[in-house]
């Protein structure tokens, strides 16, 4: 059976630590591979607040929340060719799909999780 997930972030919020901590708030949150897509963009704050959303929201998909057995570098969102945010899941328990969508405006953003077990 498919398990939704849904996040919604104050842009404000991240903006606030992204400030005080900088890229080593990046680094806990986000891959290597996130961190760089994320500071490409005009705003790597709403990108990195998209990020955080989606993983929050595979998160509550997958049913473990971010602590068991996944962590914030256990999901990994990137984009493909289209642009279209793609999900991969490092944990040993992970078979299955995952659809994603990620939207923000100046204030909030959201992402939406589809798992479908295999």
């Amino acid at each position: 059976m498919a398990e939704v997930g849904v996040d919604i972030v104050e842009i404000a919020r991240i903006r606030v630590v992204y400030e005080r901590f900088g890229q080593t708030f990046m680094k806990k949150i986000l891959t290597e591979a996130e961190m760089a897509l994320c500071l490409s963009k005009p705003d790597p704050v709403a990108s990195l607040a998209g990020r955080f959303a989606a993983k929050e929201a595979v998160s509550k998909a997958l049913g473990t929340g971010i602590s068991r057995g996944l962590s914030w570098h256990s999901i990994e969102v990137l984009n493909n060719d289209a642009g279209k945010p793609c999900v991969t899941v490092h944990a040993s328990f992970f078979s299955g799909r995952i659809s994603l969508s990620i939207s923000h405006d100046r204030h909030s953003a959201v992402a939406m999780a589809l798992y479908e077990p295999a």
